[in-house]
């Protein structure tokens, strides 16, 4: 009994231990079972990254070609709006150079009557100097300008009134040269005869044929009247001659 009892304890011992082990193997089992379901989840998942992975990759792909569609519309566009912003440009500097063609024109054709009013201006509100400086501005810029004549008679109507006679009596002359039927001519031979009698004596005889010549010429106007007058003072007409007396008679003979 005592022997039985001794076998069965190591028996029991070593059974005891087969059950620890299977139950370890179990345990072990159980745990690989999970983790090969877990490596199992593991690879789905990867496996479902690499399908999102590649979806993404095709998106960006996709949204990669797109951006260089728009990247080359935008070009495009870029492109079309500095066409525009050089034909904008062309058509606004045609624009202002039409404008100031204009502008030129239009200043051109009032620049000789600014400058014909402004000396005549000058010579109303006696600055006779000023006005002489117009009238030659205007005669050197403008010298067949359509008020030419009146810049030169008033030149002369400048220059007389500050006393310089011989330039004074120069443009009266230019007047009856260029303007032989202007309706200023009584005045500029008036004027000229005054202005030389004023340099010399000897001008005298000169003076006295144009003073003559407006009384002939004009004899209505009021530089005809004026003219008399110089001519009266300048050859003053001379005393009629004494009648000759009659020859005494001779005393009669006594018979």
């Amino acid at each position: 009994m005592r022997l039985k009892l001794t076998l069965l304890a190591p028996l029991c011992l070593l059974l005891a231990g087969c059950v620890a082990t299977q139950q370890d193997m179990l345990q072990m089992q159980s745990q690989m079972d999970d983790l090969n379901n877990n490596l199992a989840t593991m690879q789905k998942n990867q496996a479902e990254l690499a399908v999102k992975m590649e979806d993404l990759s095709k998106n960006l792909n996709a949204s990669s070609e797109s951006m260089k569609d728009i990247s080359g519309q935008m070009e495009k566009l870029s492109s079309r709006l500095d066409d525009l912003d050089s034909a904008m440009n062309k058509r606004v500097n045609a624009i202002g150079q039409s404008i100031r063609k204009q502008q030129e024109e239009v200043e051109t054709s009032l620049l000789p009557a600014k400058i014909y009013n402004d000396a005549y201006n000058a010579f109303l509100n006696n600055n006779f100097d000023g006005a002489a400086n117009g009238f030659k501005t205007y005669l050197s810029k403008f010298p067949a300008g359509e008020m030419s004549e009146g810049a030169y008679f008033y030149l002369g109507e400048s220059l007389y009134l500050k006393e310089r006679w011989q330039d004074a009596a120069l443009a009266y002359a230019t007047v009856l040269e260029k303007f032989p039927k202007s309706a200023r001519v009584p005045a500029a031979r008036l004027k000229y005869a005054m202005a030389i009698l004023k340099i010399s004596d000897d001008k005298k005889p000169e003076a006295l044929k144009y003073l003559h010549s407006v009384v002939k010429d004009f004899p209505a106007s009021q530089e005809a009247r004026t003219a008399k007058d110089y001519i009266a003072r300048l050859a003053p007409p001379k005393p009629a001659p004494a009648p000759a007396k009659a020859p005494a008679k001779a005393p009669a003979k006594k018979g």
